[in-house]
């Protein structure tokens, strides 16, 4: 009963997810690298704070303007008003992000993520332009306030809807993917796709890309069909029946799968309506393709001049590799590779920009190490692999969104992030210099040579109105100008459109062609240069994001469902699929553009006053909404380094020398987190057994320093004797990362061991101290999956040395610990570790061997050897510099001990989810159910090996003090035990709870099964 009563006290105490980490439980912290230094300025306005760094005030100040503007629409379809202002961190790119240490004292990425939205705190990186930018600052946002609706409030309210409520992925996100993109092409094109081939799941059975595009088609649809209301009617339902699927039903006043079967028939019709008006085409070869469900991307690629070799990159969460392939026979080599997988920070970075020069001459522009640098290639004339690295150039202070190789191979058009805005340049490779092409404030989508690198074409946001001077690109209006070396100041505009144009190729010395972005997908389009008509063709190019032209093939990146393929299609196969007239969608006034020629005037349509008044006041209101309240926007402000309280856990934990206690830990830290605090102090039930330790951390260099001070405290007693052993310790850290995945720390430190007689206090204290070093390596590449799940290597690697000061006494101790974690299939995980260590000197410490960590009902062996946990119930003086070396599954803690010891742990993991489906239940308790089967294996010695004659294992102690006899017992057993088993765990209430039913086999002798009760992630 007793047991029952504390096993409820347990469970029911503070429900935080903080698990204290013990060996087999080791925190494998992370380190981020900062390859320059940041000083951080902000923005404040009446909803939003915005962050920036450098020469990034143009940026930040966009990017308020943007938040502000979308803001009303944003609330207005969520019906939600917030409280709080969201904090955002602006980055000029992802390289720039990465060296970020926000979220680095958290375990993964989904706990990362659930702590910026408890603070409203957004990080993002500029994109590839402002548009795709402005969509995702849109989203993140909306993340943020529909997290904030559906688990927000109070403390109360957020609790329950954290432990009750479970949305899934379809519908937080596709509400963010629709108020961010709207009716997007990308996503209608991939409806379109999978209801043709009959491939639509259930949205609670999609994940990543798939759930967002579904659960975005969802609410388009809904919207369409019924209307804006809708929207925040079924949110605020969702966080009081906690049911999405009930609340769309109350809300539409339909059942939800008849909703679903019209959501589909909706798009089937739309689909069989491309069908009618596009023409497939005939040829098609896939060359390559990359699975969009694992975070792989294909960026940019490009064709040789000769049309013979095809350049594209492979991307994967920010590690990019250049191949080059054979368009003759497909053969593809990777000749080129930069960048590192992280993980929990999913890039939408397109990696190495890509160009072919004169004869054939590849160049290669990447970022690394806060630099952009660019690799020249020999020139490629057969057909052999035979690239060698002609030259590698560093980019002085240039954040390249797009390049372009002159002919001549000493000039580069750059479309470049400078100074917080996107323009374009020519950039002079013998002389190092940047001269600008455009200077506004106005968007660059893309640049290119024209006239054999004399001119320039390139798409722009900039429209300029000849009656009111005015920019209206915030109506979506694109415009493709020619800029002219001769002519500087005055780019002349071609033509403008109401839509996103992108990917303009010359195809030939009259004609030009690119690809239009509309609600059903993308258009081609050409452009006759004799007479400046526009021709749209008619072959299915809906699913395309870009092209290449040969002589003979189209080569094009497109999206087929979850699939992201580059294929080729033959010339005239897209000539025969024929081509259609087509106008430029923009209402001009009557009066002249002077940048404009006369002929480009006469040849636009007219605007209507009610179009030209509203954008007027559009315009007005945007530039305005600003500056008419002067305390609506403050700054910049220099950013200050206040502390916030992270996070404060408290939990039961099981010490392995002094039993059940509780544990509370604060985590403080500055909203950048390179100033990071932790204290914590740990309690037994007697009151007498306590920890208290405090650590800073400053993380803002590439070397990253910790101060740590530990104190603990052991009471004992029995029969004859009481005994309190104070531990104290101080330690520097200095942590030198080598890259993401691998660093080296060294650590000094000073230590003391007290113990005291508590019985006669004229006995003298038995006091030791050590000045010590240690050298560490750790590397971890390991990715979280879910609940105790992930897949991986990681491997930490220590040496260190102490040498006694009151006593002269020393020690040296090595340490491994490797782990490795398979995805034998969706349901079945495999989990290997391997520990392992060996002490030398006088004052060596044992290695205690057996049990599992955080163990409830702990027991430990009575052992007649000499142990750390002593012979009669006294633990030695030195006994918090032990090991404890677990789980060793079927035996008591402390089964075995010595200065060396060896450990296997192999552990198969089948989540309960991946066998009966993502939407079995919304519990997190079910979600994160697991079964496991277990084998131990592990052996800890003194001497050389553990068959030596004697040792701590087969050398026992018999008699002695006050019995006459004495006599010391050597046996020649196996010195290797071994565990097996079964298990469960699940997270329940606040804890990661484990059950364990064990078989231990101790030289060829199997012994009673033991259960174990054990709270905490496994290994």
């Amino acid at each position: 009963m007793k047991r029952f009563l504390l096993l409820i006290l347990l469970l029911f105490s503070f429900m935080l997810s903080g698990q204290d980490f013990y060996p087999s439980q080791k925190k494998f912290d992370k380190t981020r690298i900062q390859y320059q230094k940041f000083v951080w300025k902000f923005f404040t306005s009446q909803n939003f704070e915005v962050y920036y760094f450098g020469k990034n005030e143009a940026l930040a100040r966009n990017t308020i303007q943007i938040l502000e503007s979308e803001f009303p629409r944003i609330t207005d379809i969520l019906g939600y008003s917030p409280f709080n202002k969201i904090k955002l961190f602006v980055y000029p790119s992802h390289q720039d992000w990465i060296q970020s240490n926000t979220g680095i004292s958290l375990d993964n990425a989904a706990e990362a993520k659930a702590e910026n939205f408890a603070k409203f705190k957004v990080e993002i990186a500029f994109q590839n332009n402002t548009s795709e930018y402005k969509k995702e600052l849109v989203r993140e946002v909306t993340k943020v306030y529909v997290n904030d609706m559906l688990f927000g409030g109070s403390i109360k309210d957020a609790l329950q809807n954290s432990l009750l409520l479970s949305v899934p992925e379809w519908f937080s996100e596709g509400i963010a993917a629709y108020i961010a993109e709207g009716d997007s092409p990308e996503m209608n094109q991939f409806m379109y796709q999978v209801v043709v081939n009959n491939r639509v799941r259930k949205p609670n059975l999609a994940q990543g890309k798939e759930s967002i595009w579904l659960g975005h088609s969802i609410w388009a649809y809904l919207v369409k069909t019924y209307g804006k209301q809708p929207v925040s009617n079924i949110l605020n339902l969702t966080r009081i029946i906690r049911n999405e699927q009930s609340s769309i039903s109350s809300t539409i006043k339909k059942p939800f799968s008849k909703f679903l079967r019209e959501w589909f028939e909706y798009y089937m019709n739309q689909s069989k309506q491309e069908e009618v008006n596009t023409v497939a085409l005939n040829g098609l070869k896939n060359l390559t393709s990359v699975d969009m469900l694992n975070d792989q991307i294909l960026g940019d690629f490009k064709v040789s001049p000769d049309g013979k070799w095809l350049a594209y990159v492979l991307g994967e969460s920010g590690k990019f590799q250049v191949n080059l392939m054979n368009l003759g026979n497909q053969k593809s080599q990777s000749i080129f590779q930069t960048g590192l997988k992280d993980s929990e920070r999913i890039s939408t970075d397109r990696g190495p920009l890509l160009s072919w020069g004169k004869s054939n001459v590849l160049s290669i522009l990447y970022s690394s190490e806060g630099n952009s640098y660019l690799q020249t290639y020999s020139a490629l004339t057969a057909n052999k692999f035979n690239l060698r690295v002609d030259s590698k150039k560093k980019l002085v202070d240039l954040n390249c969104l797009d390049f372009e190789m002159a002919s001549n191979g000493q000039r580069m058009l750059v479309r470049a992030l400078k100074n917080g805005q996107v323009d374009v340049g020519i950039y002079d490779l013998r002389r190092n210099r940047y001269t600008a092409v455009t200077q506004d404030a106005n968007d660059e989508i893309e640049a290119h040579w024209w006239n054999n690198g004399n001119d320039v074409a390139y798409i722009t946001e900039k429209y300029v109105d000849s009656t009111w001077k005015a920019n209206v690109s915030k109506d979506g209006i694109y415009s493709l100008y020619h800029w002219k070396a001769d002519e500087p100041s005055t780019p002349q505009r071609i033509f403008a459109h109401r839509g996103y144009i992108h990917n303009l190729r010359q195809v030939s010395d009259t004609a030009w062609a690119f690809l239009s972005e509309e609600t059903s997908g993308t258009n081609l389009i050409s452009l006759r240069w004799s007479d400046t008509t526009f021709f749209q063709n008619s072959a299915r190019s809906g699913p395309w994001r870009s092209a290449e032209w040969t002589k003979d093939l189209l080569v094009v990146r497109q999206n087929d469902m979850l699939t992201q393929m580059i294929s080729t299609y033959p010339i005239v196969s897209l000539i025969s699929a024929g081509q259609s007239r087509w106008y430029p969608q923009v209402n001009e006034l009557t009066s002249v553009d002077p940048t404009l020629t006369s002929k480009d005037s006469l040849e636009k349509p007219l605007i209507r006053r009610a179009d030209q008044r509203r954008a007027r006041i559009e315009l007005r209101q945007q530039s305005q909404r600003l500056r008419k309240d002067p305390g609506k926007l403050l700054g910049p402000v220099d950013y200050q380094n206040s502390f916030v309280v992270n996070k404060s856990e408290g939990n039961f934990m099981v010490d392995p020398i002094r039993g059940l206690g509780y544990s509370f830990e604060v985590k403080m830290n500055d909203l950048l987190e390179n100033h990071l605090v932790r204290t914590g102090i740990f309690v037994t039930s007697n009151l007498r057994n306590a920890d208290l330790w405090a650590e800073y951390g400053y993380l803002a260099n590439k070397i990253d320093w910790f101060v740590r001070f530990d104190r603990k405290v052991l009471d004992q007693e029995n029969e004859s004797f009481s005994q309190k052993v104070r531990y104290n310790r101080i330690e520097v850290k200095g942590v030198y990362p080598f890259n993401l995945l691998s660093k080296v720390s060294f650590t000094g430190s000073f230590s003391s061991n007290r113990a005291i007689d508590q019985y006669s206090l004229a006995t003298p204290e038995n006091l030791a101290t050590y000045a010590g070093a240690k050298l560490e390596y750790t590397f971890d590449n390991t990715v979280h999956l879910g609940e105790n799940l992930r897949t991986g290597f990681r491997m930490n690697l220590s040496a260190e040395y102490q040498t006694g000061l009151a006593l002269p006494q020393n020690f040296s101790r090595i340490r491994l610990d490797m782990r490795r974690y398979m995805k034998l299939s969706n349901s079945f995980i495999l989990a290997a570790r391997l520990s392992a260590s060996n002490a030398l000197g006088a004052a060596a410490p044992q290695t205690m061997l057996g049990g599992v960590d955080n163990w409830l009902f702990i027991q430990r062996e009575g052992r007649n050897k000499e142990n750390p946990m002593g012979t009669g119930g006294i633990a030695q003086r030195d006994v918090f510099m032990s090991d404890v070396a677990s789980p060793l599954r079927g035996f008591n803690v402390n089964k075995l001990s010595g200065q060396s010891h060896i450990l296997l742990n192999l552990e198969l993991r089948v989540p309960l989810k991946s066998l009966m489906g993502p939407d079995f239940s919304k519990s997190r308790f079910m979600n994160s159910f697991q079964f496991a089967g277990f084998t131990d294996i592990g052996s800890a010695w003194t001497g050389s090996n553990p068959f030596a004659r004697t040792n701590g294992f087969n050398t026992n102690t018999y008699g002695g003090n006050t019995n006459p006899f004495l006599a010391t017992v050597t046996d020649f057993r196996n010195p290797f035990l071994v565990g097996y088993g079964l298990g469960a765990r699940a997270y329940l209430l606040g804890y990661f709870i484990k059950l364990d039913y064990a078989f231990g086999m101790d030289n060829k002798e199997i012994k009673a099964p033991v259960t174990y009760l054990s709270f905490g992630y496994d290994f």
